[in-house]
């Protein structure tokens, strides 16, 4: 792909709260993610605040967690995501809002990106959530808006390995690193179970790194899906959902 047809690096740092009545919710973005309403997420994107603030999240003060969603307008490309929640006494906010009813404020702060350059993103996005929590006030968003101008605006070409050691993932697997690779080869299934989530998914970023050149070309279908047609499937009463089958 020509560098004048790449979508920028960044394409959106959002927020996502966790409010007491409605759940995890998109809070801001920058670009808004539509234009009718800034925090409206797309269909393909409405599980993204529960990939940003994962289950048990409460459990620690900070931590991170890489993802990816389908790309809106490319099928056969991944946007990846990488996301850093913290938690913060409620008394310590500054122009603190009618629903913060907890003792706690969980948040999280996210890049979407159309690279894999996680290492790279995570280190500059907890240095920025940390600051924004730090100010206590979440309606100044302009660290926010500087970290968006200034992922666009770096090579990343020198970018896709950073933070990415294949050392991590040969001390925590040890010669079950092996078996790992040939299931991966194979394309079998694999699950993974970790709390806090942050080693394990960048654990499992130094085992994909064993495979050659999977940064950045080899992750492009890792999201793709194809989405089946369950009416034939489920009554009317279920629907409607949709049956993904990623491929």
């Amino acid at each position: 792909m020509e560098e004048k047809d790449r979508d920028p690096a960044a394409l959106h740092v959002i927020v996502v709260g966790f409010h007491h009545k409605k759940g995890m919710q998109v809070e801001y973005a920058y670009p808004p993610l539509s234009e009718s309403d800034d925090c409206e997420l797309p269909d393909l994107w409405r599980h993204l605040p529960s990939l940003c603030l994962p289950d048990g999240a409460h459990n620690h003060e900070a931590d991170t967690v890489f993802f990816h969603l389908p790309h809106l307008t490319k099928p056969d490309q991944t946007v990846y995501g990488v996301s850093c929640y913290r938690q913060i006494d409620a008394e310590k906010i500054t122009n603190k809002s009618a629903d913060i009813t907890r003792n706690t404020v969980q948040k999280s702060v996210c890049v979407l990106s159309t690279l894999p350059i996680y290492g790279y993103i995570q280190e500059r996005l907890q240095v920025t959530t940390k600051v924004y929590f730090k100010g206590a006030d979440f309606s100044d968003v302009q660290d926010l808006k500087g970290l968006y101008q200034d992922l666009n605006s770096t090579n990343w070409r020198d970018k896709l390995a950073h933070g990415v050691f294949v050392s991590d993932a040969v001390r925590v697997f040890g010669r079950n690193i092996l078996v790992l690779f040939k299931l991966i080869l194979l394309e079998k299934r694999v699950l993974f179970y970790h709390s806090p989530v942050g080693p394990l998914v960048r654990t499992i970023t130094s085992l994909m790194a064993l495979f050659p050149d999977n940064f950045p070309n080899g992750l492009a279908h890792a999201a793709s899906m194809r989405l089946v047609a369950t009416s034939k499937i489920f009554p009317k009463e279920y629907l409607p959902f949709y049956i993904r089958t990623y491929t």
